[in-house]
């Protein structure tokens, strides 16, 4: 009984320190994007301004995550005419509220925070960018919510995908395919000249036809399409011309025999 009481006063009278355990928070999402060199992305702000921006960025790299991970984000321009910069207020529905907000980091903790808009910050291949939401003093290790991006930046030197999908070959009355055979195209009367063109890394900036080599028509958004419907009689060629982002190119021809009034 003696030994309790006095094991009982040495626990009254010691300090007792309290180890707090801390981990780092599970990213809402982690993963790795593809950004390519010379391209640019249009971010649209809240007022409804639209800004072209260098996809190389922090700002780029969430905006592909936001893509990639099928989450949305908004951009607060109030300050741009000040400062430069667009200002990211909400991720994934979090939003911005009083002291708390989205900051981003590249590199933590090995680099320090950058100092400047995510528009115009220019990440590296293998960087690592941390957008975090927390208040002032927080970071990625003791944030509220994180987003984690894990960047690869490439050069586009491929050129894109392009071919007819009508004419493919074969006999076309009105627009309609009769019988499709491979090589020349036997047409009577307008048809509609669609192309298909696809570009794995920075996408298509347009697509261009040609008749006999003089331009007929540009296309900068799908469908990649030109109405044929001028007087024709006789063989010609046709050409389909696509340019990726960077600047890329390739073409695809088809040979024609027409008659349309």
């Amino acid at each position: 009984m003696k030994s309790m009481v006095i094991v009982i006063g040495l626990l009254m009278v010691m300090p007792i320190t309290i180890v707090e355990s801390h981990t780092t928070p599970q990213p809402f999402w982690e993963g790795s994007v593809t950004l390519v060199e010379n391209t640019t992305c249009v971010i649209k702000a809240k007022s409804g301004k639209t800004y072209e921006i260098d996809y190389v960025t922090a700002l780029g790299a969430l905006d592909k995550a936001a893509k990639k991970g099928n989450f949305s984000y908004t951009v607060d321009d109030s300050w741009y005419a000040q400062y430069g910069a667009l200002f990211v207020d909400s991720i994934a529905g979090k939003k911005n509220k009083g002291m708390d907000g989205w900051q981003y980091w590249v590199n933590y903790p090995n680099d320090p925070i950058p100092m400047t808009g995510a528009d115009k910050y220019k990440v590296k291949n293998g960087d690592t960018v941390d957008w975090f939401y927390g208040g002032y003093g927080s970071n990625p290790d003791n944030a509220k919510m994180l987003i984690r991006i894990h960047v690869n930046v490439v050069k586009d030197r491929e050129k894109p995908i392009v071919g007819f999908e009508k004419p493919r070959g074969g006999i076309y009355i009105f627009n309609r395919e009769i019988v499709h055979f491979y090589g020349i195209s036997y047409i009577i009367g307008k048809i509609t000249v669609k192309a298909f063109a696809y570009d794995n890394l920075s996408g298509i900036n347009k697509v261009e036809f040609y008749v006999d080599g003089n331009i007929k028509k540009t296309c900068n958004e799908m469908p990649y399409q030109w109405n044929w419907n001028e007087t024709a009689i006789g063989t010609h060629v046709l050409k389909v011309i696509a340019y990726d982002e960077v600047g890329n190119s390739n073409q695809a021809i088809a040979n024609i025999w027409i008659i349309t009034m």
